[in-house]
């Protein structure tokens, strides 16, 4: 674990415009309690049932709601401790556990037989999905898938009917989540060269060490960016990836073949959204995509419609089931003339 890259993204986001740069309140308790966790167990396993890192931006599932907990929630949870409570809680684990485990053994079963699942599995690569410990997945013809990897396929698929990403060289993605969209699409799109991943601190921080797990010296990632006054690609051929904090933005001086977004930008304060959308069209952004979900919070989100109507309301909209459509989950996806 890279302490000192957490602890300096930690520390330089107190010395950024907050308002702009940190997380609003849909995201400030959720990233609290990442950066406890992270520092508690790091990211070993991050994507399994028994680390809180990653709740809601990662692929893992609740199974303890202690590791969910920010301060407050520690201390009344120290009563967890005693015999009495500690038994019944310990018994309901047990429960939780069954539960869990039969939902896995489903969800193998729906994806192995899937139609649109298969589809994708013989379009595209799906290589090393199920690292750091990833429990939800299924295993074909001797090999495992991450089903979030499938997710991110039929994302891909979808906008591929709008965009050519074999002609994509530079790519731009705000609200990366772990950084398995940029690991999909570089496998598959070996086109794509330069990129860079915004996120917010701590996300930032295990989307730049699980994108160096697979890329190594290809990432550059906050250290080696803090101190430099503008942030550009290399004039080369060879792959570099820039994870960045969001305050990052304002050095960004480059020209950018596809942004996209997904999810993250409903759950920012209009005022954030605005912020970051000014920084893209200070460059030249050649494609935009977005992509939003049905069944929003009015009282942490917005009315994913709306997101057009910072892009001078020019995107097209579609909705799309998810790719495994009984989940009655719907993805509205926004995207530019091509």
């Amino acid at each position: 674990m890279n302490n000192i890259l957490l602890d300096i993204l930690i520390k330089d986001e107190k010395k950024s415009n907050t308002l702009l740069y940190s997380s609003g309140p849909y995201w400030n308790y959720k990233n609290r309690k990442t950066i406890y966790e992270l520092k508690k167990k790091n990211l070993n396993n991050f994507r399994n049932l028994h680390s809180g890192v990653g709740t809601s931006f990662c692929d893992n599932l609740i199974y303890d709601i202690r590791n969910e907990y920010n301060l407050k929630g520690r201390i009344i949870s120290s009563f967890y401790s005693l015999p009495i409570i500690k038994k019944i809680y310990e018994s309901q684990l047990k429960v939780t556990s069954t539960h869990i485990n039969n939902y896995l053994k489903n969800l193998s079963i729906v994806y192995n037989n899937d139609g649109r699942v298969n589809s994708l599995l013989n379009k595209y690569k799906f290589e090393n999905t199920t690292e750091f410990g990833c429990i939800q997945k299924f295993s074909k013809n001797n090999h495992e898938y991450s089903t979030h990897y499938i997710s991110m396929a039929d994302r891909v698929d979808i906008l591929s009917k709008r965009f050519d990403f074999t002609k994509i060289k530079t790519y731009f993605e705000i609200g990366g989540g772990f950084g398995s969209n940029i690991h999909f699409l570089l496998t598959n799109f070996k086109n794509i060269k330069k990129v860079i991943y915004l996120d917010v601190v701590p996300n930032i921080y295990v989307g730049t060490e699980y994108l160096r797990y697979f890329y190594k010296e290809n990432i550059k990632d906050y250290l080696s960016t803090r101190k430099s006054k503008e942030l550009s690609f290399e004039n080369n051929e060879k792959l570099e990836i820039i994870c960045i904090p969001p305050w990052e933005i304002e050095k960004i001086k480059v020209e950018i073949d596809h942004f996209h977004n997904a999810a993250s930008f409903v759950e920012m304060p209009e005022n954030v959204v605005e912020n970051y959308v000014k920084y893209l069209k200070k460059n030249k952004i050649n494609q935009v995509s977005l992509i939003s979900y049905s069944g929003y919070d009015s009282k942490t989100t917005y009315k994913p419609e709306l997101l057009n109507n910072f892009f001078d309301n020019k995107l097209n909209m579609e909705w799309h089931p998810n790719v495994i459509k009984d989940d009655n989950v719907k993805l509205l996806y926004l995207t530019s003339q091509n």
